[in-house]
């Protein structure tokens, strides 16, 4: 286990997260220049989120249940070389919705593998590192976003080469660690087998929902919904920000470097609070990283509703790192305390469907709409969906803690 855990999983993470931010950001005006249509654009673009919603948990459970991941892992890697070809080279609408679509499932399930293992890293004295190896791919994020800057401007040759240039960067990467990813899939998969000390957590063991022994399966398809419910509207709330955040700027009057700096802050302060994570839930606990995690994130989408001063933007901006940093960083841990670790991949694949593809899409969406009714009303949906994933998240803790206390008293 040594070898993936030195740099395979580091170097898949940097490869994955490399091009992450520009796929995000710089992909409808890459289509636009390549002569589509606004309708067309829209098609592709929403296509990204539609794989997570399908493709994503459907590939992790057929391999999961048919034990063939490596086999997955190979197909995705040169798809993904293959699709990128087709993403330089197409100038059609067909060519490019599948370029991109077969991209977009191929980056889901890596994504998906990548987070499956992550929550299962160990440092020397037993703690969890999920942390410190997400707070690398949002650095990744930050120098990809970065890099393509540099290039987009450089002129109109390189801004169409710019963008497949760095997703055939992140696949080859990919590729290039894929041997490593294999050996420690299957050694999570062997320790499930042989009941090895790396099965399960502490954490993990004494959770009611994780012993199957004890626990009815009715009770753990609950407390699963219920994780999944409060996480669609936890990290779903995330959306109205990204959707509506530089509109309300540059209503404001903010100029361009003011949004740009405000952004950076945003994305640099994700990987410092990833780094910081671990750190914070040995020393708080769950329970006590979550009930501040809510206060923080009630009190960004006030500063960010508030027609305030530039410094308090900026606070709003900063408190990125507890609405998304540590609740995505939570939230992975408990779909890993939930999960089988036979189907340790295919739990992290329905969550990033439910957080990212429901959630974090359809608030991005609504709030695109709403902005010209509502202002900065829209941050009220923000604060409505947290508390609304507090108290989901609030009910299934009370539910777990009940069936915890009856298995106690039956025995």
């Amino acid at each position: 286990m040594r070898d993936w855990r030195t740099w395979h999983l580091p170097l898949g993470y940097i490869g994955f997260f490399l091009p992450a931010g520009v796929l995000l950001g710089y992909l409808p005006p890459f289509l636009r220049d390549k002569g589509l249509a606004p309708d067309e654009v829209g098609w592709i673009f929403s296509a990204v989120f539609g794989v997570k919603l399908l493709t994503g948990p459907m590939l992790a459970w057929w391999a999961d249940a048919s034990r063939r991941q490596s086999h997955l892992l190979w197909m995705a890697a040169w798809a993904g070389l293959a699709a990128v070809w087709l993403l330089a080279s197409s100038t059609h609408f067909g060519g490019l919705l599948l370029g991109v679509v077969v991209i977009a499932a191929c980056r889901n399930y890596f994504q998906s593998l990548l987070e499956a293992l992550a929550t299962r890293l160990r440092g020397a004295g037993g703690g969890v590192r999920y942390g410190s190896m997400r707070a690398l791919g949002s650095a990744s994020v930050c120098a990809g976003v970065l890099l393509f800057g540099g290039l987009w401007s450089a002129g109109p040759a390189w801004q169409q080469a710019a963008l497949p240039l760095l997703v055939l960067v992140s696949a080859l990467v990919l590729l290039f660690s894929l041997r490593g990813m294999q050996s420690a899939v299957q050694a999570m998969l062997q320790a499930t087998v042989q009941g090895g000390p790396q099965t399960q957590s502490p954490a993990a063991a004494q959770h009611p929902a994780a012993r199957s022994a004890r626990t009815p399966p009715s009770l753990a398809t609950r407390s699963g919904l219920l994780l999944l419910a409060g996480a669609t509207l936890l990290i779903g709330a995330n959306g109205v920000f990204y959707g509506s955040a530089t509109l309300l700027l540059q209503q404001r009057g903010a100029g361009g470097p003011a949004i740009a700096a405000l952004w950076c802050a945003a994305f640099g302060v994700e990987a410092l609070g990833f780094a910081a994570f671990d750190r914070l839930r040995a020393r708080w606990g769950n329970a006590r990283v979550f009930g501040v995690i809510v206060m923080l994130s009630l009190l960004r989408w006030s500063l960010l509703a508030a027609d305030g001063a530039l410094p308090w933007m900026l606070a709003g901006f900063v408190l990125h790192v507890a609405s998304f940093s540590w609740m995505h960083a939570l939230c992975a841990l408990w779909v890993r305390d939930l999960s089988p670790s036979r189907y340790a991949i295919t739990g992290q694949a329905i969550y990033t469907a439910c957080a990212h593809g429901i959630g974090l899409a359809g608030a991005a969406w609504f709030a695109s709409r709403a902005l010209p009714t509502w202002g900065a009303g829209v941050y009220g949906l923000a604060a409505t969906m947290t508390a609304g994933g507090a108290l989901v998240i609030a009910t299934r803790a009370a539910l777990a803690e009940r069936a915890r206390v009856s298995a106690v008293l039956q025995a």
